[in-house]
């Protein structure tokens, strides 16, 4: 069912609410989705289901329009560029090669708003699960931990075949050199859903 705009932010352009089965209990549950125009990010579609019955709750940001692949690099030096905005879209890899890490997303990765001290703790994070997993991850829970806390020198590299993502330096910090965006030639052509 189509909502009015009265009932939803100004930004919103588009507001549906409906029903469909709760994936964990079997009851219904409740979905709203609402089309809005993100800054920096473009149209994006917010989906945010409840179930009242089991409580199971799901939050998506889904971006809607391509600005074709790019890559982004920025160059992290010191303890001020742990406060670097990162915006990740949703199928957005992540990579640190200093450290020879990486993250891929799954079917279900979530659009992310954070900073670079949030990437380095979703590494951690990762790091953390393979070792209960059995894994050997020698130093790199350490190496993560004192990045995230210090700072240091290495290079964060975003892949995002939508073009969404962007890294952009805290106020006060020079722009020039710290981040390089590439377009990525042979990449699908820029388009709106």
């Amino acid at each position: 069912m189509l909502v009015g705009k009265g009932e939803a932010a100004y930004y919103a352009e588009e507001v549906y609410e409906f029903e469909m089965e709760c994936p964990y209990c079997g009851a219904p549950m409740q979905v709203r989705e609402v089309v809005y125009r993100m800054p920096r990010i473009g149209r994006t579609l917010l989906v945010s289901k409840r179930c009242p019955t089991c409580g199971h709750r799901r939050s998506e940001v889904v971006p809607l329009e391509a600005r074709g692949r790019v890559r982004v690099y920025y160059r992290v030096e010191g303890p001020q560029d742990l406060y670097a905005r990162v915006i990740r879209s949703n199928v957005a890899s992540i990579e640190v090669p200093e450290l020879g890490a990486s993250i891929t997303p799954g079917a279900a990765a979530p659009m992310i708003v954070t900073n670079i001290e949030g990437i380095l703790r979703l590494f951690l994070e990762a790091v953390k699960s393979l070792e209960v997993m059995g894994e050997d991850v020698g130093d790199a829970e350490e190496e993560l931990r004192r990045l995230a806390e210090e700072g240091g020198r290495f290079t964060l590299v975003l892949d995002d075949p939508l073009g969404i993502s962007s890294v952009e330096p805290p106020k006060g910090v020079r722009r020039s050199g710290k981040v390089i965006v590439e377009r990525v030639e042979g990449a699908l052509e820029p388009e709106t859903y």
